[in-house]
């Protein structure tokens, strides 16, 4: 593994060589250099990812940034704005089995159940008695979690 800092832009390159029947490939991790505790300066070498020498296939490059940013964005919906912590964490709890969303404030399970502030089981409204009383229960569920974890609070 190799590593190269780029004083101008504070980040520092590792390349990683990996042999493949395809010849050589590398893969290359971009690092911010503020994270490097220390360092040692081995000497000057000439610069592998020199542009005429390399090949960056640009296609799979921007699928993969597209696929991160769409993550990215999918992650940021699913935060809670000016909810509490206990919010998020029922949230996250009905996120593991069943679709949710946030309108609001107002946890929305399976676009018909509504579980609004103060996010007990009595909040929960909307939707099919069954999945109703699916939600009540892992709001109920959720609840005692959370106060065992937190003694009551």
């Amino acid at each position: 593994m190799l590593f190269y800092l780029k004083k101008s832009s504070l980040t520092l390159k590792s390349q990683e060589e990996s042999k493949s029947g395809a010849g050589p490939k590398r893969n290359i991790r971009l690092l911010k250099a503020n994270y490097i505790k220390e360092f040692a300066f081995l000497g000057h070498a000439e610069d592998p990812l020199d542009a005429n020498k390399c090949f960056l296939d640009l296609n799979t490059l921007q699928s993969k940034e597209e696929s991160a940013i769409r993550q990215a964005e999918a992650e940021a919906e699913r935060i809670g704005v000016g909810v509490t912590p206990q919010a998020q964490s029922l949230f996250d709890a009905l996120f593991k089995t069943l679709p949710v969303r946030w309108d609001k404030s107002t946890i929305v399970v399976m676009n018909e159940v509504r579980v609004s502030s103060p996010y007990l089981p009595e909040s929960v409204t909307g939707g099919t008695p069954a999945a109703n009383e699916r939600v009540r229960k892992v709001v109920e569920f959720e609840k005692k979690r959370l106060q065992s974890r937190y003694g009551g609070q």
